[in-house]
Parts: C-alpha cells; sequence; structure tokens
C-alpha cells in the first residue's frame, strides 16, 4: 500500500509503499479516508515526544471505511464508516473499567504515535475503538470527531461545567473552536481569547458571548470587567508552544473564587512558578487533561450526527502533499483544522 512515512526526525515525510497490515482476530481493517492535522504531529516530526520511534506512519485524527474485520469480531462490519480512536485500550484494567480508558494501563500505543496511523491507505485498529458515523457525515467531518472533539469534551467533562457558568477559551485554535461548541451545547457562557482576528472572528460566529484579543487588552482585566469584577468559572488553556506559561498565570488571575483552570496545551520542559497560597485561599482546582476516551468519541459523534456541534474545517489536502500541510500548519494554527484527504 502507499503511505507518506516518517523515516527520520527533522525530515520530510516520504511516500513510498509499504506493508500492508493484517487484522488479528479482534481487529478490522480500516481504508483510511481522512485525517485531521495538528500541532502534536509537529512534535511527533520534530522528535519531542520519547515514545515515538520511527519510522512511523503518523496520522492519529483519522477517519476511514471498514474493508475487513478479524474473526471475533461483531461490532463492525465492511462497508461501515468509522471513526478510529488514536489510544488502543485493553477494556480490562482498573483504569478502562473505571471509565478512564485515555489512562489505559495495558495500551499497546496509540495510532500515529507508537502504532502506524491514518498515513497509510490501511490501518489496523482493535474493534472496540472504533466509533460509526452517520450516512451525511464527511470523512473530513469525521476525522475531527476523535482528536479535536473527543479531547476537549473529556477535558470539559473533568470541569464539570455546569449551565449558566462563564468560560473562558485561551486559543481558538482547532481545539479551541471546538471546546467552544461543547461549552455552548453545555449551557455555559463563552469568553473567547486569542491573537488572531480571524479567529476570534469565527469564534463569534460559532456562539463565544465575548471575545478578547490578547494583544490589544489584557485578559484578566477584560474578564474581570465582563464578569462585574467576580471572575470566570473556568478557564481552558489550549494555546499551546511558549504561550503556555503566561496564559495559565493569567488563567489562574481571571478564574473566582473555587474556580477551574483546565490545562491541555502543553511543550516539553516549560515550568510554570504557581503560588500555592493563592491557589489554597481562592479554593482553585488545576486540572490536567490529555487524550479521549472511547465514550467521548462516541458522544462528540452524536454531537456532529445531529448537527450540534459543527466540525471547522480550514481547509483540505491530499495526503501526498502532507510535507506542504504541516508547514502550513507550522506557519500558523488556522482557523480550524487542516485535513488530508486519501
Amino acid at each position: 500500500m502507499k503511505a507518506m512515512r516518517l523515516r527520520e526526525f527533522g525530515a520530510p515525510l516520504v511516500w513510498e509503499a509499504v506493508p500492508e497490515p493484517r487484522p488479528g482476530p479482534r481487529q478490522a481493517l480500516v481504508q483510511s479516508k481522512a485525517n485531521g492535522l495538528c500541532a502534536t504531529d509537529l512534535k511527533i516530526v520534530d522528535g519531542l515526544v520519547p515514545t515515538v520511534r520511527t519510522p512511523l506512519l503518523l496520522g492519529h485524527e483519522s477517519a476511514g471505511v471498514v474493508v475487513e474485520v478479524g474473526s471475533d469480531v461483531e461490532t463492525v462490519r465492511p462497508g461501515d464508516r468509522v471513526v478510529m480512536v488514536c489510544k488502543q485500550t485493553c477494556g480490562a484494567c482498573r483504569m478502562c473499567r473505571a471509565g478512564h480508558e485515555a489512562m489505559c494501563l495495558h495500551s499497546p500505543g496509540r495510532l500515529g504515535f507508537e502504532i502506524d496511523g491514518g498515513f497509510g491507505e490501511l490501518v489496523a485498529v482493535s474493534d472496540r475503538n472504533l466509533v460509526k458515523v452517520g450516512p451525511h457525515v464527511s470523512m473530513e467531518a469525521a476525522s475531527l470527531i476523535g482528536g479535536t472533539l473527543g479531547s476537549p469534551l473529556h477535558a470539559i467533562r473533568m470541569a464539570r461545567v455546569e449551565v449558566g457558568e462563564t468560560a473562558v477559551v485561551f486559543g481558538v485554535g482547532g481545539l479551541g473552536l471546538h471546546a467552544l461548541q461543547i461549552l455552548r451545547h453545555l449551557g455555559a457562557s463563552v469568553i473567547g481569547v486569542d491573537v488572531k482576528e480571524e479567529k476570534l472572528e469565527k469564534a463569534r460566529e460559532l456562539g463565544a458571548l465575548h471575545t478578547v484579543h490578547a494583544l490589544r487588552e489584557d485578559p484578566v482585566k477584560a474578564v474581570l470587567d465582563l464578569t462585574n469584577g467576580v471572575g470566570a468559572d473556568v478557564a481552558l488553556e489550549i494555546v499551546g508552544g511558549a504561550a503556555v506559561p503566561p496564559v495559565i498565570q493569567q488563567g489562574l488571575d481571571l478564574l473566582r473564587p473555587g474556580g477551574r483552570l483546565v490545562i491541555l496545551g502543553y511543550h516539553y520542559g516549560q515550568v510554570v512558578p504557581v503560588d500555592p497560597a493563592k491557589l489554597v485561599y481562592k479554593w482553585l482546582q488545576i486540572i490536567a487533561s490529555h487524550n479521549h476516551s472511547v465514550r467521548d468519541v462516541a458522544d462528540a459523534a452524536s454531537l456532529v450526527n445531529d448537527g450540534r456541534v459543527q466540525a471547522v474545517v480550514a481547509a483540505t489536502a491530499p495526503m501526498r502533499e502532507a510535507n506542504e500541510a504541516l508547514a502550513r500548519l507550522r506557519a500558523g494554527d488556522p482557523v480550524g483544522r487542516i485535513v488530508l484527504q486519501w
């Protein structure tokens, strides 16, 4: 089969023929159709993710069509349109049984990280890590249901957002625009913060009650003014890169007493100074969230199937142009997700 393969870190991906995977008894063989790109793909290419080894087929936000199933598979069949849940899980360990599949103790790895992902024409996926999508949902939209929607949904659930609360989303890019929509669906009032006007415009279009341009005004002062000095109930940090430490501090500063800061964006080796007295006396909570469960992806698929949440695709490109698409992503986070098509 054909694939775009990462042969060595820091080098362009290579278009070449690679062996076809064979599904095991509890696996399905999925024909990859669409793959969303995110900043984590850049970390993988740069060799920053310590568990990744080359050669590798990237692609952890993937959707496709089942073409073959193993002998013990009963949940899907050839022809089903599916989202591939990135982290392959055992379903039996303590964490999986408790509903924390993102922290599976016996996971063989993640598609596009430790296991070949959707940058190959065919992918072997555990049957329990496949989620069906409706026939009216495009493959491009379906590819965003896993990471781009499932991950912020998982984080928002951890924060226990309630109807009527005020939530601040720092970074309304790929994940942030989808987090915004989920928060609105749950009945929260959302304030979007970013440094690019086109992203803030899209945030308003998707339901942000207010937006703050962080290069033109102080987000802390703006949010306190908008909340009559009380502060926000929840703040989500989804910026990544060098902006993470200052945004974490801003998030803590603009929370009301008892507020929750949720951290999704990160870069390796960063240190954030936090005054524990401030946390204690304001009863603040810091919640870190990574990845998502099968349930999160299934519920995200329901939101997209029913039209309650829009999968925001910024641009599409053929798989052979993956290097150009990655370069565009590196140059500046687009408004939504870039999706590679097979």
